[in-house]
């Protein structure tokens, strides 16, 4: 074989090794199950196919304690989707790669550019935001609390945007003969109970101090109107969900407090039951604040090789692109994470989204708040429930309670919450 036949000998050989040449691997740790995780596992196959030149994508389900476990022990992943409390203990321990420098890459295969910041709902950039300023992790999904409304019932009325209408409107409702009520409250839900408190211009996060704010005068006050609802009869001590669920199909409440994950069933038992039109909004609150609380899981990226990293914030963005994110909201009724996604259904899903849906996230989500990035928020709810049914159920004076409940939460904030059940 003469040298020119050698030299081509060896390009076709070194040709095909890059072809065969393996694809770099990134796992990717989740706990998801049913509809979230078939919908997940389509778009990991989905960009497998799509991105050959791309890192391979692998996959594994995990349940959640085990997954924590490994997380704080190792060795981990190159991606994980956690809970935001244990993103923020991860990030106390310095396990997790800050995504700023990503974000900001002037790239545009790699950064988010000026469009992609604008079309982004303003959640995403909020829920992995560490107390400190650093990005620890995206969302993906995610639920916010709404209240829906009767439309019956509402009459001419429109969804109320201050509590003196909102006021008006359960003086309307309710009547004990007819056992009509304006609304039920679950005092056992923690998420709820924060909803109320910031609708009622008394958060419980002071962002100065990175500190629970339970023991203010201006929480006792929103607790006092609670109760002051439960008392004239105009709202009740919801018993189960179903039970609330249940009272406001067979149009017996003009409002139900739901999480947004939830509208779907709703509308499907308001339809079999009572079969009135739906409106939604959230708790009367400030234009220029936010109008409810959202809990999402994150994505999150250990700390590794640079490349791993790299790779996985690839896959991240990709997942927060456009088509990807309205794809996972149709199928698992999770907010998305961009404006855009209300013009988008994928090709392969023809179930475009219906006018509540599209109010949910053209009116509702922009102005969504995430919930505070400590690991222990969750028992910092517990602490609220305990203090606010001490108040309510047993008369025990909201000062002392609110007091104690505050230094449990200040002792709990930065601690992974232990909750037994």
């Amino acid at each position: 074989m003469n040298k020119r036949w050698r030299l081509l000998a060896l390009c076709v050989l070194l040709a095909a090794c890059s072809v065969l040449q393996p694809r770099r691997v990134v796992i990717a740790w989740h706990a998801l199950s049913g509809a979230q995780e078939r919908a997940f596992l389509d778009l990991v196959d989905r960009w497998n196919r799509a991105n050959p030149a791309g890192a391979f994508i692998v996959p594994e389900r995990h349940s959640p304690d085990a997954l924590h476990r490994a997380m704080l022990s190792g060795p981990r992943p190159a991606l994980a989707l956690v809970e935001p409390a244990q993103a923020a203990l991860y990030a106390q321990r310095d396990l997790l790669v800050t995504l700023e420098r990503f974000i900001e890459d002037t790239s545009p295969e790699i950064g988010w550019q000026s469009a992609d910041r604008a079309d982004l709902l303003p959640f995403v950039f909020q829920a992995g935001l560490r107390p400190d300023g650093r990005l620890i992790g995206l969302p993906f999904g995610g639920d916010i609390g709404l209240i829906l409304a009767n439309r019956t019932l509402l009459g001419e009325s429109q969804m109320p945007q201050t509590w003196e209408a909102f006021d008006a409107l359960c003086d309307k409702v309710t009547d004990q003969l007819l056992g009509t009520f304006c609304f039920g409250f679950d005092l056992n839900d923690g998420r709820a109970l924060e909803d109320w408190l910031r609708a009622r211009s008394a958060p419980i996060y002071d962002p100065s101090t990175r500190q629970p704010a339970l023991a203010s005068a201006s929480v006792g006050a929103a607790i006092a109107a609670l109760a002051k609802y439960l008392d004239a009869g105009q709202a009740y001590r919801i018993s189960t969900v179903a039970r609330s669920r249940d009272d406001f199909a067979a149009g017996r409440a003009l409002f139900l407090f739901v999480n947004s994950r939830d509208l779907p069933a709703i509308q499907e038992l308001v339809s079999e039951r009572g079969n009135f039109p739906l409106d939604l909004g959230t708790l009367p609150a400030p234009a220029d604040r936010p109008a409810a609380l959202l809990s999402a899981p994150l994505w999150v990226i250990p700390k590794g090789a640079p490349q791993d990293a790299r790779d996985a914030w690839l896959f991240i963005r990709w997942l927060l692109a456009t088509e990807q994110t309205a794809e996972w909201a149709i199928r698992t009724h999770a907010l998305p994470a961009r404006v855009s996604a209300l013009a988008r259904t994928p090709l392969d899903i023809q179930q475009p989204l219906d006018a509540l849906r599209v109010k949910l996230i053209s009116q509702v989500a922009p102005r969504a708040q995430a919930l505070p990035l400590l690991a222990g928020w969750p028992c910092v709810h517990d602490e609220l429930v305990i203090a606010v049914r001490q108040i309510i159920e047993l008369g025990q004076p909201a000062t002392a309670a609110l007091a104690t409940a505050q230094a449990n939460a200040q002792r709990s904030a930065d601690a992974l919450c232990e909750r037994e059940g």
